[in-house]
């Protein structure tokens, strides 16, 4: 019985079944983010150079653990927006703000980013309203779509580490202790997002949660792991992309200067963090998984690194 089913085994092409999964999982993760053209066009010029950061991995041997952790991702990142929302909703009913920074922030000069609108169009606030709303999740998938096919666990884990996994939580207390609400709504001004709220309730839960900005934070880290990689193409396109991402919260009167520094301070350590957790469970992980890996891993980072 073992014989046939090596044999069986043997005879069906492990590796193609398992790129066929990998690409319908992406598919499947655009569908849900009801990615446009525009997402996917991005997304396919950063991977025009992933060869350049592949490592040495046998595809079969990666696709074991590579193709249950993105389904992992894919749940989460499916289910996860309900979970917010709720969270956001309990914060707004059992309101614990201590501080309320609205007054404060508007006093300050140049705080309310009022210079960004400086030039503006029509166009221009369509193409940022497009990069805003798409920027808070599209900007962490991208990074871990193409970890994905540099065939290296350890990439994956730091992206989700340093994006939303870490970072949720991490910024609920901030969230819970201050409130600040979004600039346009604190000057009396159109929201340039247009917005549809069901109710005055769902606006304000909208609103409310400002520092340190998310939208900022998460597409931070993503620029400063992206600086790691090899491949100029991707870290140009990141770079480019991030950096728009933080200026749309400006462009479009939604976030304070300080929401912005505030957020890029808080990326900065949520990477760190993250580093050291990827580092130490590295660590843990048995060798007889590590030697699962049966060729020799590259460096990620300025030290060496296993793939798994």
């Amino acid at each position: 019985m073992s014989e046939k089913l090596r044999r069986w085994s043997n005879a069906n092409d492990w590796t193609m079944y398992g790129i066929l999964a990998s690409i319908f999982l992406v598919w499947r993760i655009g569908v849900v983010g009801n990615w446009s053209l525009e997402c996917w066009v991005l997304l396919f010029i950063c991977l025009m150079g992933v060869r350049k950061d592949q490592i040495d991995v046998d595809w079969k041997r990666f696709f074991v653990v590579g193709i249950p952790l993105l389904g992992v991702f894919y749940y989460f990142y499916g289910s996860g927006s309900g979970v917010w929302w709720k969270i956001a909703n309990w914060m707004f009913e059992n309101n614990r703000h201590v501080w309320q920074w609205d007054d404060m922030m508007r006093s300050i000069p140049l705080n309310d980013a009022a210079w960004a609108r400086a030039i503006n169009h029509p166009v221009a606030d369509q193409i940022m309203a497009w990069i805003y709303n798409y920027g808070f999740v599209l900007s962490l998938w991208i990074c871990i779509v193409r970890s994905y096919w540099t065939k290296s666990v350890k990439k994956m884990m730091s992206y989700a580490l340093s994006g939303h996994l870490m970072q949720f939580p991490l910024i609920l207390p901030f969230y819970n202790l201050i409130l600040l609400r979004e600039v346009w709504w604190v000057k009396g001004q159109p929201d340039l997002l247009a917005r549809k709220f069901a109710t005055e309730n769902d606006m304000l839960v909208n609103v409310m949660n400002c520092f340190p900005s998310m939208h900022t934070s998460i597409s931070f880290a993503m620029l400063l792991l992206a600086l790691r990689e090899k491949d100029r193409i991707f870290k140009y396109m990141m770079v480019t992309y991030c950096s728009a991402i933080i200026f749309s919260t400006m462009y479009l009167q939604i976030h304070w200067v300080l929401d912005v520094i505030a957020g890029m301070l808080f990326a900065y350590g949520v990477v760190k963090l993250s580093d050291l957790i990827v580092y130490l469970a590295s660590k843990l992980v048995p060798s007889r998984f590590k030697g699962f890996y049966n060729k020799k891993d590259q460096a990620y980072a300025p030290e060496k690194t296993v793939a798994a």
